[in-house]
């Protein structure tokens, strides 16, 4: 569940405001890009800047 709403408010950052991934990141409290990065794809399929497009 946490996972869950962790990706929907990554989502929404991602699509809605001009943040790098990078700022996308450390609003959602990862300390480590690269582990969002990894994070994101495993659970959407895509990395960030793929969902992005």
């Amino acid at each position: 569940v946490i996972r869950k709403r962790i990706v929907l408010e990554a989502k929404r950052l991602l699509v809605n405001l001009d943040l790098s991934v990078t700022e996308v990141s450390y609003q959602l409290n990862f300390k480590d890009n690269s582990y969002f990065s990894r994070f994101f794809k495993k659970q959407v399929g895509f990395a960030p800047e793929e969902f992005r497009k």
